[in-house]
């Protein structure tokens, strides 16, 4: 019975693991740390109910303690990121030693009476059983374990005085789970039990772990895609779901809006006691079908505005506020009724605003896209971030003529299209752990072409027809080669539109300084040199030793990132 227990507790964790590893581009290294010492423990008591000598238990026991005793530190790395906790490195190493002198302790009970004075095996109903008596370091894993639960317990109380920015949720879900293994342990200390909790509550722990990464994932995302989409200075955001719990906002709306610094991650409004808050209730419950206000705060003149959206593949609505700062409007506007200025100026803030819906819609197309696409994921706003540096040196440097504000400004906001056609490429496809086969790689060809369509479609209505060229070229050619080996028409030197050499020396400086799912990221050295050697053949020789003059700008982006 007990080694049934232990071998269902060993495929539980493994499978929990599995489930994990495909967030492991979102979430710390500890997390994964943290269950494959959850499934190592296991595996040790396993063994341990299936041994039949004392050799063979000892060992058991070394591998359940290799996993146990590591589990806490990862368990405690855990628990600081959730609450939002930094931990130095010095505490941190402070906590590796105890775990590694526990470990010295165990690997050594077959010579030195340290941890355990003496060991035994007995065969009950047919399970082995390692009886102990424990020597005077036996205390130190109970002690440990105390040093956890408080250092945790710690992490959970400022979590709930200091950080709204951590969901009620994953602070009861975080308190909780520490109480289960702290009560079973104790339990077993007190009441001798005939088998080992531990696995039980750790294993009950990787569930809720797992629970709250894919839920902080989900508002991780509605946060990472408002900051993609409300990069002006001039406008703000805060999002709530379909039933009206709090899901984010950045610092501008907090300081517009003093009430918002009330909220907490995860909850409802509780008291709609301003003008402001009673509006968002509205807009929450469909009683208004306005979708713009004004409000007045302090100095500040807001327009906010009120959308339903959806984001990635969740079916929920989110309700997504957009605040602008129409104070200087007001004042313009204020100034034409009593001097009869000029309504140019009105004119142009009132395009720009137009505009800058138009590059949220697209940019959350594009965002769309990439949420679809779990190899690369980031992909699309390191690559436009490439394109703006790239760009602005060009210009810096003035070395096209051709080479306008107007004409850069596009070839930077189309950049975010450049992978648009993979809408239609099947998520099989898009998310194979692996290399493509020739003809997988033949399908996944067929994206630049249908972006181009795509892309020709969604802009069929805009008057910038310039923009509209430089996006459908971007999309289109981004994959041609300045020897004419590229797709999907196999252009070849000018004959590749300009704002398509760029988007290439962009695309694959990226794959090439990226962790993808078939390879490790390069190194800085590695990856231009690459990059120099492909000049002439995959790349505009003369554009290719431009973008490498911008290394050390590009170095610190990517560093930037890694943080």
């Amino acid at each position: 019975m007990l080694s049934t227990m232990y071998t269902v507790l060993f495929i539980l964790s493994l499978g929990f693991t599995v489930l994990l590893f495909k967030y492991r581009d979102r979430v710390s290294a500890y997390y994964l740390m943290l269950f494959m010492s959850i499934v190592i423990m296991n595996m040790g008591y396993v063994q341990l109910s299936n041994a039949h000598t004392l050799e063979a238990a000892i060992l058991a026991n070394q591998t359940s303690y290799l996993g146990s005793s590591c589990a806490p530190f990862f368990l405690t790395m855990c628990f600081a990121d959730l609450c939002k906790v930094k931990i130095s490195s010095f505490y941190r190493n402070c906590l590796m030693a105890y775990a590694g002198v526990i470990l010295l302790c165990v690997f050594t009970i077959n010579k030195v009476g340290w941890y355990y004075k003496e060991v035994s095996f007995e065969i009950n109903n047919g399970v082995g059983t390692l009886v102990k008596e424990y020597g005077p370091l036996h205390n130190l894993n109970p002690l440990y374990l105390l040093l956890v639960v408080v250092l945790n317990v710690i992490f959970i109380l400022r979590a709930v005085r200091f950080h709204r920015e951590v969901s009620l949720v994953t602070t009861i879900t975080l308190s909780v789970g520490l109480f289960l293994i702290a009560t079973l342990y104790i339990l077993e200390r007190v009441k001798h039990y005939p088998i080992e909790t531990l696995p039980i509550s750790y294993v009950a722990g990787q569930a809720a772990i797992l629970f709250l990464v894919r839920r902080i994932q989900k508002y991780n995302q509605v946060a990472r895609t408002a900051d993609y989409m409300m990069r002006s200075k001039n406008h703000s955001f805060l999002v709530f779901d379909s039933c009206g719990r709090f899901l984010g906002a950045d610092e501008t709306a907090r300081k517009w809006f003093g009430e918002i610094a009330e909220l907490r991650i995860d909850r409802k409004i509780k008291k709609e006691n301003t003008d402001f808050l009673i509006q968002v209730g509205k807009w929450i419950r469909g009683e208004d079908d306005q979708d713009t206000v004004h409000f007045h705060r302090d100095d500040f003149y807001i327009e906010v505005q009120h959308r339903h959206t959806r984001w990635s593949h969740d079916k929920e609505k989110m309700h997504s506020i957009y605040l602008w700062d129409e104070t200087q409007q007001y004042e313009y506007t204020k100034l034409l009724e009593h001097y009869g200025e000029d309504l140019e100026k009105e004119v142009s803030e009132k395009t720009e605003k137009l505009q800058l819906i138009q590059n949220d819609i697209l940019a959350n197309m594009a965002n769309i896209v990439e949420n679809r696409d779990s190899n690369t994921g980031g992909h699309i706003v390191r690559t436009s971030d490439v394109v703006q540096i790239f760009v602005r040196h060009l210009q810096e440097e003035n070395i096209y003529d051709f080479l306008t504000k107007e004409y850069a400004d596009n070839i930077i906001k189309a950049a975010s299209l450049h992978d648009f056609g993979k809408v239609a490429i099947s998520d099989v496809l898009l998310n194979k752990p692996g290399r493509f086969t020739p003809e997988e790689f033949d399908e996944m060809k067929k994206h630049s072409q249908i972006g181009a369509k795509l892309v020709a479609r969604m802009l069929q209505s805009s008057d910038d027809e310039e923009f509209k060229r430089v996006a459908i070229n971007v999309a289109h050619y981004h994959h041609e080669r300045w020897d004419g080996s590229g797709y999907p028409k196999g252009l070849r030197g000018e004959k590749i539109p300009f704002e398509a050499r760029i988007m290439a020396l962009a695309d694959v400086f990226d794959a090439l300084v990226s962790k993808r799912c078939y390879k490790e990221k390069y190194d800085y050295d590695k990856a231009f040199e690459i990059m120099r050697e492909s000049a002439n053949n995959h790349f505009d020789p003369d554009l290719c030793m431009e973008f490498i003059e911008c290394r050390t700008k590009l170095e610190n982006l990517y560093d930037a990132i890694d943080e």
